[in-house]
């Protein structure tokens, strides 16, 4: 972390400044901005458009603002659905291809995704950083832009596009079961299309954007409970975020000093809804030792392994080993969680040394 409370990361010869608190911070303000700039092209109960210039004169392209309520969609389960990219493959025709490239870390990774243009013009694809939190009070967010990287050259028979900051802000409505989501798009599709006529394109195209995210969240359920095991983990699943920590990351946060808590997974059935609606496990806990001395047997609550605090002095090699070695640790607490039973010692030990050793053999350095 250097002095204005940036967090970084290298990868194969690149730097890349890692999203934390305070951009989703920014990003919520943005979507939640009430400006004179913004200038509304519809509006009715359940929808709104807008769009305004940037700000900086930088580019002649709008910011383009969605908001939709969604009434029988829990935010979790728009969330996962969100980021899903299987589950995209099966109802996404404009997408051509999709994947990821490398997982920065727990909260950013880069991506690439190809999609269809109608004719005459040429697709477009992108490489893109993503990146995504949770928070506390059930909010969620899920944002990207463009960055370079080997592993994602330009491809023959596509313009390379560019997200100068596109995302979702995900929030409860208050007493309802429902969700508000703020969908925000600031793209350059590039090549020579008129920005005229993408600032126009873009205004009509949101809706369809968030008539298709609603349709498929109401959808994912269903999916989810004939595709995924019953203890099936959410990869992009993190301990939840307090909006006015002085942390960074939720990892970053000490045991015991704020509610950063770790995600409970979904019953079967898994549609990763919110806490009370019938369908997660019981609670969020705080994270504490695993073998805690007030652990018990089978009906007993066991949380997961603490997060190791951050420190402003350590090397990059030491936040790598102290995140390799956290997975490790909730892996082997996951495995003893789903095998219903307290490990001794030996037992717990033990299978962290395979999951270490395992670790070893297949990293490969990024």
């Amino acid at each position: 972390m250097d002095k204005d409370g940036e967090r970084y990361v290298e990868c194969k010869g690149t730097r890349y400044a890692l999203m934390t608190l305070p951009h989703f911070r920014k990003f919520r303000d943005l979507a939640l901005s009430s400006d004179s700039a913004w200038k509304t092209h519809y509006s009715d109960t359940v929808l709104k458009v807008e769009s305004k210039p940037p700000g900086d004169g930088s580019t002649n392209l709008n910011i383009i603002r969605a908001t939709r309520i969604m009434k029988n969609v829990p935010p979790g389960v728009l969330y996962n659905q969100l980021h899903d990219a299987q589950y995209r493959a099966t109802w996404d025709t404009n997408m051509l291809e999709g994947y990821n490239i490398v997982q920065l870390d727990k909260h950013n990774d880069i991506g690439y995704y190809a999609v269809k243009f109608p004719w005459p013009l040429s697709n477009r694809d992108f490489c893109n950083m993503r990146s995504w939190m949770e928070f506390t009070n059930g909010e969620y967010i899920i944002f990207n832009h463009s960055e370079p990287h080997p592993d994602c050259p330009v491809k023959k028979g596509f313009v390379r596009a560019r997200s100068i900051l596109t995302g979702f802000y995900i929030r409860p409505i208050s007493g309802e079961r429902g969700t508000q989501l703020v969908y925000v798009s600031h793209s350059d599709p590039c090549g020579s299309i008129p920005h005229s006529v993408i600032n126009f394109a873009m205004t009509k195209g949101a809706r369809m954007i968030l008539d298709n995210c609603e349709k498929y969240s109401e959808r994912y359920p269903a999916y989810v409970a004939k595709m995924y095991p019953a203890d099936h983990v959410y990869p992009w699943r993190t301990p939840k975020m307090n909006w006015d920590s002085p942390y960074l990351y939720p990892e970053d946060v000490p045991p015991n000093t704020e509610p950063a808590t770790e995600h409970q997974q979904p019953e079967a059935g898994g549609s990763g809804g919110e806490k009370g609606e019938g369908n997660e496990r019981s609670g969020e806990e705080k994270a504490v030792p695993f073998l805690s001395s007030n652990a018990g047997l089978l009906g007993t609550s066991l949380p997961l392994a603490p997060v190791a605090p951050y420190r402003i002095t350590d090397l990059l090699s030491v936040q790598q080993y102290r995140s390799i070695m956290q997975d490790a640790m909730n892996t082997v607490d996951r495995s003893f969680l789903r095998e219903g039973r307290v490990p001794t010692t030996k037992e717990y030990i033990v299978r962290l040394k395979y999951m270490v050793e395992g670790i070893r053999r297949t990293t490969v350095d990024v």
